[in-house]
């Protein structure tokens, strides 16, 4: 059975925290390929060209959105994805700037979902949020939480669980924790990921 896995990283910086952690989930999952036939694509949030929504609304009128830029692309990896992974450090309570800009344009979901009525994700599926944060306190992934829960809401994907991690803000410091890296591959490699 094919699995179509969407690993988006949402971190400007190669190989920092967040980084390490969904490489360490998506090895985890490359351990089913016994069960599974897995396609695992990853998109470099920082990498693409998306420009920002302009809120014109002309996807309120025809469903589509009028900006054509690597977005176009990323849609269809959102639309085809078996399971959807996210991973961002905090910037001001939230994902990153280049992470928000995706988001932003999945406007377009939105407006197909509560404007037309009209379905054109016709699977259900699940998704992860990892994220790190250079602060202590536990209420500063809660914005973020929100933006994904929103983000997932119009994509049909099922909120299964976030892994956050605070007091980690040097590039590396993650790997200083090895329970939490392995708790990460454990649950690529074991969990209950697809519907």
């Amino acid at each position: 059975m094919k699995k179509n896995v969407l690993a988006i990283h949402g971190s400007p910086r190669k190989n920092g925290n967040s980084d390490l952690l969904l490489e360490r989930f998506l090895e985890g999952i490359g351990k089913r390929k016994d069960d599974f036939e897995l396609q695992i694509k990853e998109i470099f949030a920082s990498k693409v060209k998306v420009s920002p929504c302009r809120e014109c609304n002309s996807c309120s009128i025809t469903g589509e959105c009028i900006v054509q830029d690597e977005m176009q692309e990323i849609f269809e990896h959102l639309i085809d994805c078996d399971f959807l992974v996210v991973s961002s450090p905090i910037f001001f309570t939230t994902v990153s700037g280049y992470l928000k800009a995706i988001i932003d344009r999945c406007q377009r979901f939105w407006v197909l979902k509560y404007e037309h009525e009209k379905k054109i994700i016709k699977k259900a599926r699940k998704g992860i949020l990892i994220s790190t944060s250079g602060s202590p306190k536990k209420d500063i992934f809660d914005c973020t939480k929100k933006v994904i829960r929103a983000f997932f809401d119009v994509l049909y994907i099922d909120y299964l669980k976030d892994y956050t991690f605070n007091s980690v803000d040097k590039k590396g410091d993650i790997l200083k924790d090895k329970n939490s890296l392995e708790e990460l591959y454990d649950f690529g490699q074991n969990g209950n990921l697809f519907i």
